[in-house]
């Protein structure tokens, strides 16, 4: 699929992205990799978490990315750079691609924070990163009077990532549903995963250092978390405010197709462009099981679609 976006993350976290992508720019074709075999990132090592993000930013490109987006802030906050670096040094067509990561939203954090008592919750690996303390560092200094509170979860990735088996009975990705009805889910996702209970429990264990030291603000770290965001609420209540860099990744993925060119505009006689009049082409890819990607994009985010199972040569 030529002139598409691609979009990869460690599993189905970055469909949180592809859903707001898919908003901002509804006539783009997008291809979502989901590397479910290498799932979670966390627990990879830092070279190992280079070549995948390598390698998965060329199996984008080899079908027609023209901008690619490493959905997980493990992979952005390792090898974002990294990635970039090495497109410099390929064939002209990979030196033109944009590469766009996920910034962890400290920034908007100490923006938002009364008590500046805040909040990061992210896998392992992300919090490790000093990329992200580089960032703490530089907008949330301690002698500023800023507090941070670093939570790992990758726990908490899992339980995303599993959601769709745990809830056979749920939804039949196989069925025929009114397009109210689908529309209906599509909305009930966006708002969290209103159907999820079980880890109710382990969801609240992971946050009682934030609720121990009053934490306000909540930066979720990692693009599976959006997903909990209903639970995390329940539990740390309406006077904590919970972020995530979803809207953020794709303004500015807006923003660079708009500058280059990029977005799927025809021009007319006049020289002023137009949308192109065509149904936009979502493909899914795994290297993971193509039927447990099917729930899982259709309970997580309402759409019914078919996934392509192709492997690229991974870690």
């Amino acid at each position: 699929m030529k002139d598409c976006i691609g979009i990869f993350d460690s599993g189905v976290g970055g469909l949180g992205i592809f859903q707001e992508i898919k908003k901002l720019l509804p006539k783009e074709n997008i291809i979502y990799l989901a590397d479910s075999k290498n799932c979670p990132y966390g627990r990879k090592s830092i070279q190992q978490i280079k070549k995948i993000c390598w390698d998965n930013t060329q199996f984008l490109i080899n079908k027609g990315a023209k901008i690619v987006i490493i959905a997980c802030n493990t992979g952005s906050t390792i090898a974002l750079e990294h990635v970039r670096h090495r497109l410099l040094h390929t064939p002209r067509r990979c030196m033109q691609v944009p590469v766009v990561g996920v910034v962890p939203v400290v920034k908007t954090a100490a923006e938002v924070t009364k008590n500046k008592r805040i909040g990061i919750l992210a896998t392992k690996a992300t919090i490790e990163s000093k990329y992200l303390r580089d960032l703490v560092e530089e907008f949330c200094p301690k002698k500023d009077g800023f507090e941070v509170f670093y939570q790992a979860a990758n726990e908490l990735v899992n339980i995303v990532e599993n959601f769709s088996l745990s809830h056979p009975e749920s939804f039949d990705c196989h069925s025929e549903r009114s397009e109210e009805s689908r529309d209906k889910l599509s909305e009930e996702s966006n708002n969290g995963m209103r159907f999820f209970t079980n880890a109710q429990n382990d969801i609240k264990k992971t946050l009682e250092l934030f609720i121990k030291n009053g934490v306000d603000v909540i930066a979720l770290g990692c693009t599976h978390f959006p997903f909990l965001r209903q639970q995390i609420e329940q539990i740390m209540g309406s006077k904590v405010i919970i972020l995530d860099s979803n809207g953020a990744v794709a303004r500015q993925v807006a923003k660079i197709a708009d500058s280059l060119s990029l977005t799927a505009y025809c021009k007319a006689e006049d020289d002023k462009p137009y949308a192109i009049s065509h149904i936009p082409i979502h493909q899914f890819y795994t290297s993971g099981d193509q039927i447990k990607l099917k729930r899982q994009i259709f309970h997580l985010i309402g759409l019914k679609t078919n996934v392509e199972s192709e492997i690229c040569n991974f870690y």
